[in-house]
C-alpha cells in the first residue's frame, strides 16, 4: 500500500512537472510572439517618423515663410500690437481678467482669435523658425516642436507659446508678472511665449 501511495505521488509530481514544462513552453511562445510583434511595431514607428520628416520637407519646399520671434514688449514697441491686442492676449493667457480687472472691467470680452486656427503653412513656418533659432541642435526638426497655445494673430503677428523635445525646462513652478503697455501678463511656466512675424510683412 505504501509503495502504491508513493507511486501515485510520483505520478502526480511527474504530471505537474510535465504540465509546468508545457506551461513554460506556452509562456515562452507568447513572449517570443510579443517580442516579434514589438519589433514590427518599432519598425513601423521608425517608418512613420521617416515619412513624417519627408512630409515636413515637402511642405517646406512648397512655400515656407521666413520669420522672426519677438517678445511682447518688442512687438508692442514696434506698433504691431496695440493695448487692446495685449488685453486680448492677456485674457487668453491668464485665463480671464486676473491681474487686469481695473482696465478690463467685469464684462470684458477679448477679440476673437482670427484666424481661429493657424493654417498649416504658418504653423510649419513658426516651428521652422524655432528650429533655426536652436543653433546647438543641428538636427532639430519642426516635427519635434509643438505650438502649445495660440492666442490669435494681430497685424500678421502670431501670439504663441511653444514647446519642443529639444529643450529641458526647470521643474519648479514660477509665478511672475510683466507689465506691457499697462497690461499685466502672467508667466507661470518656462515655455517659450513669443510673437512670430513673417519677414517683410
Amino acid at each position: 500500500m505504501k509503495k502504491l501511495f508513493l507511486g501515485s505521488i510520483a505520478t502526480v509530481l511527474l504530471a505537474v512537472f510535465l504540465c509546468g514544462c508545457n506551461a513554460g513552453a506556452d509562456l515562452q511562445k507568447r513572449v517570443d510572439t510579443l517580442e516579434e510583434s514589438n519589433s514590427r511595431l518599432e519598425e513601423r514607428v521608425d517608418e512613420l517618423e521617416r515619412e513624417n520628416d519627408l512630409l515636413w520637407d515637402m511642405m517646406s519646399e512648397m512655400g515656407l515663410k521666413e520669420g522672426e520671434f519677438y517678445t511682447l514688449q518688442e512687438a508692442y514697441d514696434a506698433g504691431w500690437l496695440t493695448q487692446e491686442d495685449l488685453k486680448s492676449i492677456a485674457y487668453y493667457h491668464n485665463g480671464g481678467t486676473e491681474g487686469n480687472e481695473e482696465i478690463m472691467g467685469e464684462d470684458y470680452q477679448p477679440q476673437p482669435k482670427t484666424p481661429e486656427v493657424i493654417d498649416k503653412m504658418t504653423e510649419l513656418s513658426i516651428k521652422q523658425t524655432y528650429c533655426d533659432n536652436l543653433r546647438k541642435q543641428d538636427n532639430a526638426k519642426p516635427s519635434g516642436v509643438t505650438i502649445e497655445r495660440y492666442y490669435g494673430a494681430y497685424n500678421d503677428s502670431y501670439a504663441v507659446v511653444l514647446d519642443s523635445i529639444y529643450v529641458v525646462y526647470p521643474a519648479d513652478v514660477i509665478n511672475e508678472w510683466e507689465i506691457i503697455g499697462g497690461v499685466n501678463i502672467n508667466y507661470y511656466d518656462y515655455l517659450s511665449f513669443r510673437i512670430w512675424k513673417a519677414k517683410g510683412v
